[in-house]
């Protein structure tokens, strides 16, 4: 049993390479549906949720407490779905919203920007160079988000504990290489480990009582 958590540049795969691995291990496959449920257990608006997640900095500044309010909200979803065990997440930062849990493989998964470009340009039916743009933004915006936030860059491979890079392997060697690796002793759910994550779902119930008390009107 186990956590698997999957992160990428946009356009990279990895949501099929996610769903196949969830499938084949018979593990749940979250992404968009902690914003859902965050939203809809909190009475937030999901949009709002999905910049918190998504925007650079400048942007989240915005909102009134952004980072620690809307982020607390959606850690808080995830870590109830983690707490269950037996989950592969592929949204953006799962790396770093289960920091700290010991059983938890983090995966980077990485394309060439040509193969990404070509796969943007054949989805929204647009020109080379507005892909490439589109692509290069959404690439900087999740640079600056996680290094605002977290202080790393999420290009880093030293945050994860395996990195697959697709020109040199397929999706189906990734799939197989993150199932043997996810059944390695070290990524094994121990009861000392599903306590901290038990103590740490606790703590992210409090964060988010007292956030929400703090943004209530006196």
């Amino acid at each position: 049993m186990a956590i698997i958590t999957i992160s990428r540049g946009s356009y990279s795969r990895a949501k099929e390479i996610a769903e196949k691995l969830a499938q084949e291990l018979g593990y749940a496959c979250i992404s968009r549906e902690i914003l859902l449920e965050a939203s809809e257990e909190f009475n937030i608006p999901e949009i709002k949720l999905v910049r918190a997640i998504e925007d650079a900095p400048s942007i989240l500044d915005r909102f009134t407490q952004g980072k620690e309010r809307y982020l607390a909200y959606i850690r808080a979803a995830l870590l109830k779905h983690a707490q269950k065990d037996n989950v592969v997440y592929h949204g953006i930062g799962g790396n770093f919203l289960l920091q700290g849990i010991p059983h938890v493989l983090k995966v980077r998964i990485v394309a060439d920007l040509e193969d990404r470009v070509a796969d943007e340009m054949k989805r929204e039916s647009i020109s080379v160079s507005e892909a490439r743009e589109i692509i290069q933004k959404d690439d900087e915006e999740r640079r600056r988000w996680a290094l605002h936030l977290y202080g790393a860059d999420p290009w880093d491979p030293m945050l994860y504990d395996l990195v697959l890079h697709l020109q040199t392997v397929t999706m189906a060697d990734a799939v197989s290489i993150i199932k043997h690796t996810v059944q390695l002793p070290s990524f094994q759910t121990t009861p000392q480990s599903q306590q901290l994550i038990d103590n740490l779902v606790l703590l992210a119930r409090l964060q988010v009582e007292t956030v929400w008390w703090e943004s209530s009107p006196s």
